[in-house]
């Protein structure tokens, strides 16, 4: 059962400063994920996803780039205005993420074993020898065999399926709250897939732990997902839960997203795609961002930028929508 909101972003933007112009790479993002929710962010590469939890993180690259708006609530306290320090008892222990790079994100030199048992010592205060068979168990969790050799191996020496599997490890060792988990499994073959999202729901259902996932895969987010948030230049342009977004996508973003995916059903000899590509941050278009790319676009859209309303139980930001209200 769903309960209180864990997390709450609301009118988040994290800019980007190159000399004297202003790149808004997060532009007014809401969010909020229940606990015990897994909420699905998508959207093409540039859309800002990747942004948004680094901004949750308060991990923005600086110099550069900075938060400028917003709150980002977790458990009552905003992360925005708490020291440091305090933020860094959160990350790791309360907040977990699941980095898309593992090769950038593990110590190359350190082995697996010492930034595994490293995390377990500094958040679970465990011993050495409790914390390095935490860390096998942890191991073979995510579906390593041999498990005690792996912890004396540096990263370097594994694969990036391996790597991944390794940062997954990592991130689920003290049971957080909250998991984002930057695809998770884009570097993974389909059988170590499904175990880790099978772990992933594990996680939630066993700890009650809520989780943001960035993804592109749509088959993902239609196994584990209970709601999903779809990402546009920055803007969310759609919010349904899982099942309204695949059985009536209203926003012609989303619409292109799912049907430039293949089904076994349909016999067809060329997938359909959107025209055009996801713009850069510091060329957004006058008014509906998604306008140029847009099918169903008319005049109104590509002057005004249309707001984010609630329909029912869904958010959708498209004049198409307001035309009809009228």
């Amino acid at each position: 059962m769903l309960m209180s909101a864990l997390l709450e972003v609301k009118n988040l933007k994290t800019h980007f400063f190159k000399k004297k112009q202003v790149i808004p790479a997060v532009d007014g993002m809401d969010l909020t994920i229940k606990k015990g929710e897994t909420v699905a962010l998508v959207g093409e590469s540039g859309s800002g996803k990747s942004m948004t939890s680094l901004s949750i993180m308060r991990l923005v690259p600086s110099p550069g780039g900075k938060i400028v708006d917003g709150q980002i609530m977790y458990d009552g306290k905003d992360l925005l205005t708490i020291s440091e320090n305090d933020m860094v008892d959160i990350r790791g222990n309360d907040i977990s993420m699941i980095f898309q790079e593992p090769m950038t994100s593990l110590n190359p030199v350190l082995t697996i074993g010492d930034q595994i048992t490293e995390t377990l010592i500094a958040h679970q205060k465990l011993s050495q020898r409790e914390a390095k068979k935490r860390a096998v168990e942890l191991l073979e969790m995510v579906g390593f065999s041999r498990a005690k050799a792996i912890l004396n191996d540096y990263p370097h020496r594994l694969s990036g399926g391996m790597r991944q599997r390794v940062m997954i490890a990592i991130a689920m060792s003290c049971n957080p709250k909250l998991l984002i988990a930057d695809e998770p499994t884009t570097a993974l073959d389909v059988t170590i897939q499904a175990q880790i999202l099978d772990l992933m729901k594990d996680l939630s259902n066993k700890f009650d732990t809520s989780i943001l996932l960035i993804t592109h895969d749509l088959g993902v987010v239609s196994e584990v997902a209970d709601r999903v948030i779809v990402m546009y230049c920055g803007q969310v342009v759609e919010e349904s839960s899982v099942n309204d977004i695949f059985e009536n996508a209203l926003h012609p973003y989303t619409q292109g997203l799912i049907n430039s995916v293949p089904s076994i059903d349909d016999d067809i000899d060329r997938l359909e795609s959107i025209e055009g590509n996801v713009p850069t941050p510091d060329q957004f278009p006058t008014g509906c961002r998604f306008a140029p790319r847009c099918p169903k676009a008319f005049d109104k859209c590509s002057l005004h930028m249309p707001t984010l309303k609630k329909i029912d139980e869904r958010s959708i930001r498209c004049f198409l929508y307001e035309e009809e209200q009228s």
